[in-house]
């Protein structure tokens, strides 16, 4: 995933930092146990947001011991452990991993990202496929049908974005199981939804330079990326909130237990707080260090 679902650090509770931090740090330290030290560096807050919300919907505690980091070996801190639904969102990342590489080299023709598919990720992406081939053979499908609508040049965001939003679906059923129900596929459709809009955003200055396919630059001459936030406002206003208060309308529906204060922050406040950067900002959208 791309790393947009981001808490709001400024306005979150101190215990629910800490707690965020240790799933985060425990997701960064399982992907190493899991997949070699080489592929922490793809720690995302998307992963580790479903982290969060799988353990809150599957109403699962995560275990937690103080330790320390490879970047800090002094300070000691939480960090959380092994359990099964880390594991599985371990393996979710390392397929999306991979997909994203290939996407990204059809579409950039990047060496440095075809190698680092090749050397680093594919013999790990290996493993994860054979324990989730379903959901293997669903991602590339929707990766395809992603391309074909590159391909015909797509101008709207609602289909450009409807695969990978499909994709987050299915992944909410794979890692919430029997506790799927359709509003939480309405939350993780339009999460998908909103972290695609939000990258096309991003990403539209380095597109148009690149010749590359974006949205928001069919049938639109563009000239460079503060005209376009000023021509475009309605309009990428308007998708980036319908997909975000969709969001918001499905999680105040789900009843979790566990880790409220974390998820309310995320979505109500980090989202919401990407959402208005995007709007305005001018250089790319920088991601926060836990």
């Amino acid at each position: 995933m791309f790393g947009y679902v981001v808490p709001d650090k400024m306005n979150m509770f101190m215990k629910d930092f800490y707690s965020y931090r240790g799933f985060y740090c425990g997701l960064c330290k399982s992907i190493g146990r899991r997949c070699g030290q080489l592929m922490r560096i793809g720690t995302t807050y998307d992963m580790t947001f479903l982290n969060v919300l799988a353990h809150a919907v599957l109403d699962v505690e995560m275990q937690m011991k103080m330790g320390t980091c490879v970047l800090n070996r002094v300070q000691r801190k939480l960090i959380g452990t092994d359990d099964e639904i880390t594991l599985k969102v371990v393996d979710i990342s390392t397929i999306l991993a991979h997909y994203k590489c290939v996407d990204d080299y059809r579409d950039e023709k990047s060496a440095s990202k075809r190698f680092a598919d090749a050397s680093v990720i594919r013999r790990h992406y290996k493993k994860a496929k054979k324990l989730y081939p379903e959901l293997d053979a669903f991602i590339s499908q929707k990766y395809a049908e992603l391309a074909a609508l590159e391909g015909e040049k797509c101008a709207s965001p609602d289909r450009a974005a409807h695969p990978f939003a499909e994709i987050m679906v299915k992944i909410g059923e794979t890692v919430f199981g029997e506790k799927n129900d359709e509003t939480l596929e309405k939350m993780m459709y339009n999460v998908g939804k909103w972290v695609y809009i939000c990258d096309a955003i991003d990403d539209v200055d380095d597109d148009f330079k690149k010749k590359g396919y974006n949205v928001f630059l069919q049938n639109y001459e563009y000239k460079d990326k503060a005209a376009f936030l000023q021509e475009k406002k309605q309009t990428l206003e308007y998708v980036l909130m319908s997909a975000y208060n969709a969001v918001l309308e499905s999680f105040d529906k789900i009843q979790v237990k566990k880790y409220e204060g974390i998820l309310t922050n995320v979505i109500w406040y980090g989202m919401l707080n990407n959402t208005n950067e995007l709007l305005r900002r001018c250089e790319k959208c920088k991601k926060i260090r836990i």
